[in-house]
């Protein structure tokens, strides 16, 4: 079975005056809705990856401090807001696999293929890639679903996912 993985649309990293506001990540919310409403359709499960901080989490030494858990910031943007039946993971770091029950959800789901979706292609998308891969997951990467920090770290990332991870890009 398939599941939509939708990383970290959260309107500190989408929105204009978010935290840690990503370029272009505005872009690509029709796309993903369209991807979320042809699984909606065959009836495949949805999971958001939701970065949630502490107040002073370690990891705001390396970037501006975002997506504080309770914070407005770290909500799903609105245009992609989680329906009811929708599986929410709130993580602490890059991996959605980290110290979270996505596999467990997964295991029990019985997916063994994720599309993976959202931001930063070459940060938490990447780190979530990875691990599936790591873990026996298929994992496809819809292109037009993700958006990294520059386009540097996107031309970069496509190479590493087809030639080092062996995914799957549509």
């Amino acid at each position: 079975m398939r599941a939509l993985i939708i990383v970290d649309m959260l309107k500190d990293f989408v929105y204009d005056w978010g935290a840690l506001k990503i370029n272009g990540a505005k872009e690509i919310i029709p796309y993903i809705q369209d991807l979320k409403t042809q699984f909606k359709q065959e009836k495949l499960p949805i999971i958001y990856l939701a970065d949630s901080h502490d107040t002073f989490d370690k990891e705001f030494e390396i970037w501006p401090k975002h997506c504080v858990e309770g914070t407005v910031g770290a909500e799903v943007v609105d245009e992609l807001k989680p329906d009811k039946e929708d599986i929410i993971i709130k993580k602490k770091t890059y991996s959605g696999f980290f110290k979270t029950d996505l596999e467990e959800t997964l295991k029990k789901l019985n997916v063994n293929e994720v599309y993976i979706v959202g931001v930063a292609t070459n940060i938490c998308v990447h780190y979530t890639a990875s691990d599936a891969v790591l873990r026996g997951y298929k994992v496809v990467i819809p292109w037009k679903g993700t958006k990294g920090i520059t386009e540097e770290d996107e031309i970069y990332m496509k190479k590493h996912f087809e030639n080092v991870l062996k995914i799957t890009i549509i």
